[in-house]
């Protein structure tokens, strides 16, 4: 049973100081409940408060600044006939249906139960302004005894008794209101300092006792500083320094501050910034932390380089790939062109300073030949006029090999890239084929002062056959028009023939006609001279 007892008490003393803080939390946050709570009673009873007034407020200026107005502007013009003595009686009805707004929109956030009491007074006013209307049209018409007959009849006291009953009825209401938010405000504030009053009682005791205990495992707790400080190194971040555990918050700021360097080490990795390096590392402990969380995010941080790289290619390359198609739809119908916008964007697209295009001729009876079609050079044409024969020179070396070839030291004499500061001969140089279905239809060659990248002559390949796809059609294109021309041309000298065949049959129809029309003249005249010696017989 002791020992039961004691395994009790020593779980009890173990979980005291647990138990402590979480009595303190529960106080703390009741607490501070309560003071929300009281801040929201007091906002909402300051709200109601201010709201109140100005309810107030609106209903009585109601009837001093529109009802005195309207008054004070209709006898002034009529006892003067000036017309500047109606902006009282302006101001007036323009203040009224300001205010008749703004107070019904009040009462009915308010929930104001009095709505038929509103709606009488406002029927009034309306009577009340429509009267006053007609008053003033009498004054102006001159008409001043109908005037002081309607004035006689003082108008405005039946307006004044519905005002007054529905203004006592307000100021009720809202000081009703106003009484309930006055009294829920204090009811809280009071229930709030007992609570307040209830955590100073308790509270105080159970610090006084955490202060104890945690004095109490001081020791206890710088070994477990110290083997925290151990693992901050050996998982975290080894600074490279020795273990030394003379302040306990040295050794949590320590950690905090790994843990930071590494939350910010992560963030910069997730907004894009995979430059960022952790702080502190030097080539002296880089060894100390291969394997630590500093060493896994380094190489977390060169794997997303890599990556970031490869799909920076690949937007590269897709983007570029598209905006070739796009050149390449735009002027497919004419070969000059097509080749020197497609030449003009690889070269700019690639950062290259020059370029040409190499376009596979065939002709019956001769042999094949590469043509220059297009060549290219800072923004401007170079109208070159140059054939290279198949298999001559490197252009056409590459036309028989079919593979692309990039030449990183480049002799003087091949080719120079001129500006308007001179010739330089360019650091690399790509002659790339391009094919389609296995045949060439043109060679490109680029030039510039920078080392292509192996994924750019890949690109360059890929918009080569689509470069070489377009060519056979456009041959195709020319072939079928030359084909139509010359069946043109067949067809018209046919229609040529066939009319002057139709002439001809026409000209041979007529002089048939003729002469069967003789051959019945001479028959006639046969006849008659048949008849005649008939005659004489």
């Amino acid at each position: 049973m002791k020992s039961l007892f004691a395994r009790l008490l020593d779980r009890i003393r173990s979980k005291s100081i647990i138990f402590s803080a979480v009595l303190m939390l529960v106080l703390v946050l009741t607490n501070g409940g309560f003071l929300v709570y009281n801040n929201r009673v007091l906002e909402r009873t300051t709200a109601v408060q201010a709201q109140t007034q100005e309810i107030k407020e609106l209903q009585l200026l109601l009837w001093n600044d529109v009802v005195r107005n309207i008054d004070v502007g209709v006898r002034g013009y009529a006892i003067l006939q000036d017309e500047g003595l109606l902006n009282p009686y302006e101001n007036g009805l323009r203040l009224y249906q300001d205010y008749h707004k703004k107070l019904y929109s009040k009462l009915q956030e308010q929930g104001y139960p009095g709505t038929q009491g509103f709606l009488a007074v406002k029927q009034g006013y309306d009577d009340y302004l429509k009267i006053v209307a007609h008053m003033l049209e009498l004054a102006k018409a001159g008409n001043m005894d109908e005037f002081r007959q309607e004035l006689k009849q003082d108008r405005g006291l039946a307006l004044w008794k519905v005002y007054e009953k529905f203004s006592k009825e307000v100021n009720t209401y809202q000081d009703k209101l106003y009484n309930e938010a006055t009294e829920e405000y204090q009811t809280i504030n009071a229930l709030t300092t007992y609570i307040q009053l209830l955590l100073l009682l308790i509270g105080v005791p159970t610090l006084i006792f955490m202060i104890f205990r945690i004095s109490h495992d001081s020791r206890a707790r710088k070994a477990l500083f110290v083997e925290l400080e151990r693992n901050n190194r050996e998982y975290i971040f080894n600074p490279g320094t020795a273990l030394a555990v003379n302040d306990e918050r040295e050794v949590i700021n320590s950690s905090i501050l790994n843990f930071k360097k590494a939350a910010k080490f992560i963030s910069e990795i997730s907004a894009g910034n995979l430059e960022v390096d952790w702080e502190e590392l030097s080539d002296q402990n880089k060894a100390l932390n291969q394997q630590n969380l500093t060493g896994e995010l380094i190489n977390m941080r060169e794997k997303m380089k890599k990556l970031k790289e490869e799909d920076s290619r690949r937007m590269w390359a897709t983007e570029g790939q598209a905006r070739f198609s796009e050149i390449i739809r735009t002027y497919q119908h004419d070969l000059q062109s097509l080749c020197y916008q497609s030449l003009a964007f690889i070269v700019k697209y690639l950062g290259a300073q020059q370029g040409g295009v190499f376009v596979l001729r065939e002709e019956e009876g001769a042999e094949k030949y590469l043509e220059l079609t297009a060549c290219y050079a800072f923004d401007r044409k170079k109208w070159v006029e140059k054939r290279v024969a198949v298999g001559q020179g490197l252009v056409g070396q590459i036309y028989l090999e079919q593979e692309a070839v990039m030449i990183k030291e480049i002799p003087q004499a091949y080719t120079h890239i001129t500006s308007g500061l001179g010739d330089a001969t360019p650091h690399c140089l790509l002659v790339v084929p391009m094919m389609y279905n296995k045949k060439v239809e043109a060679v490109i060659e680029v030039a510039g002062f920078k080392v292509f990248e192996p994924y750019q002559l890949e690109w360059l390949e890929k918009v080569g056959e689509i470069m070489a796809s377009t060519l056979i059609s456009i041959k195709t294109t020319e072939t079928t028009r030359e084909l139509l021309e010359q069946f043109k041309e067949q067809t018209e000298q046919l229609t040529s023939q066939e009319e002057e065949l139709r002439q001809n049959m026409e000209e041979l129809e007529a002089t048939q006609e003729e002469m069967r029309r003789k051959e019945q003249e001479l028959e006639r005249r046969q006849a008659e001279m048949q008849r005649m010696l008939d005659s004489r017989k």
